[in-house]
């Protein structure tokens, strides 16, 4: 049998120039080889988000200038990166497009065309010692941002189980979902631009493609082959990018019950309620204090310590005076009392309220999504709902940031003020999320 040739990389001897002319080495090894049976992975340093200090302090320059990522180059340890390099071009498990798009009765006809149009996953690369959360948790569809938000040309970077992920869209407008960390040198990839359709790492300009692939090395003479970054099946559903956060199996059966999942219950606003706003934001407290704090069913007599939350969604947020007093207006009108309260599994809370005071039969439908981030830090997406505004489309454009401002006071009393109980479906509610933290810290 022919010898396959592995080579690990040191972050303490290596620059940029000796990690490509290894990947070079470890390419042309596999190449003298037998191309059925030759593999070599060629390891890029884990220690930190650049591969020496030279990469870190070049890429720390760029992020300076970026508004959107600061700070993003601290040292994480998520995992390695590693570049499929093979002679005959294959990847070990790797599932292919026409596999994906097999059907099955007991899915719905959007799941069957979304399993059609996935790219092909390659397999994971994610070292399980620095995730978050088990695995029986992260086998879920969860909401990472709002479909809205993602216009042609943008990325939305988050961080989900600690792992720091990208979104974007195609040149057909599919959502796609990549590691925010350039298989190069870890340089994340959120602080470059979308190219046809491909997101372009800033550093050195690698493209990748939503399946991960990188598809352009122009710092280099000629493009390695089955080079991938880590890839997540993403679903736009409902208003929302829904990223699977569990491994992706090439296995159809599995696929089909991941779907099935997604099947399950919708998160779109219910039957004669529209969207007024939508807004995400980010918290420096642990997810599941952000879940105990919205589920504080037997009601809060006291206020609690002051959550400093940061709104990162795609919309400029100013601070007009106008919108807030406006808002607070709304407010004040009207006296909240819970209706019906759910719990999913992925972290996400659905609730009505009745609006006293108001009109008759005034109602506002509520979803966060609660996503753990990274230790200490959570992310919440939070939609707001109505079924009383007249024109609720045209009182949308005209008075968004009134709405968006409403929304973020309404999720502050939510984390922090005095509230009333919210009743036997609350109460239901609740132990359903004990029962489920009970289960996957068993599982």
């Amino acid at each position: 049998e022919p010898i396959c040739h592995r080579h690990t990389l040191g972050a303490h001897a290596l620059d940029t120039s000796s990690v490509a002319i290894t990947i070079r080495m470890a390419s042309s090894a596999c190449a003298t080889a037998s191309a059925s049976a030759c593999r070599a992975r060629v390891f890029t340093p884990r220690a930190g988000r650049g591969a020496s200090g030279t990469a870190s302090s070049s890429c720390r320059e760029t992020a300076s200038s970026s508004a959107r990522r600061s700070g993003a180059y601290s040292s994480r340890g998520r995992g390695r990166h590693v570049a499929f390099v093979s002679a005959d071009g294959g990847i070990d498990e790797q599932p292919t497009a026409s596999s994906s798009a097999a059907t099955a009765t007991s899915l719905s006809p959007s799941s069957v065309s979304v399993l059609a149009s996935l790219p092909a996953i390659p397999p994971s690369q994610l070292e399980q010692t620095y995730l978050m959360g088990s695995p029986f948790e992260r086998e879920q569809w969860f909401p990472v941002a709002f479909a809205a938000d993602l216009g042609e040309g943008v990325m939305i970077p988050f961080d989900l189980f600690n792992v720091p992920w990208v979104v974007f869209r195609d040149n057909n407008g599919q959502a796609g979902c990549v590691k925010d960390e350039c298989a190069h040198r870890a340089c994340p990839i959120s602080l470059g631009k979308v190219v046809h359709g491909r997101v372009q790492c800033p550093y050195h300009g690698w493209e990748y493609t939503t399946g991960g692939e990188c598809v352009a090395m122009p710092s280099i003479k000629k493009r390695l082959p089955d080079v991938f970054l880590d890839a997540a099946p993403v679903v736009e559903r409902d208003g929302l990018l829904r990223v699977w956060a569990g491994v992706w199996s090439s296995d159809l059966k599995t696929q089909h019950g991941a779907m099935a999942k997604l099947d399950g219950h919708g998160l779109a606003p219910p039957e004669g309620f529209t969207t007024m706003a939508e807004i995400t934001v980010e918290l420096p407290i642990e997810a599941t204090e952000v879940m105990e704090r919205l589920m504080d069913m037997a009601g809060r007599k006291t206020q609690t310590e002051k959550v400093n939350f940061k709104r990162i969604d795609t919309e400029i947020v100013n601070d007009d005076v106008f919108p807030k007093i406006i808002a607070s207006a709304l407010r004040s009108l009207c006296t909240v009392t819970p209706v019906e309260t759910n719990f999913l599994p992925s972290r996400v809370l659905e609730s009505k309220v009745a609006l006293e005071g108001g009109g008759k039969d005034w109602h506002i439908h509520q979803m966060h999504a609660v996503l753990p981030a990274r230790p200490g830090k959570s992310r919440v997406l939070f939609r707001l709902s109505t079924d009383f505004v007249l024109l609720p489309k045209t009182a949308r454009q005209i008075g968004g940031r009134v709405w968006s401002t409403l929304a973020e006071m309404v999720l502050h009393e939510q984390l922090e003020a005095v509230r009333a109980g919210g009743g036997g479906s609350a109460e239901f509610a609740a132990e359903t999320y004990r029962e489920w933290m009970r289960e996957v810290s068993t599982n």
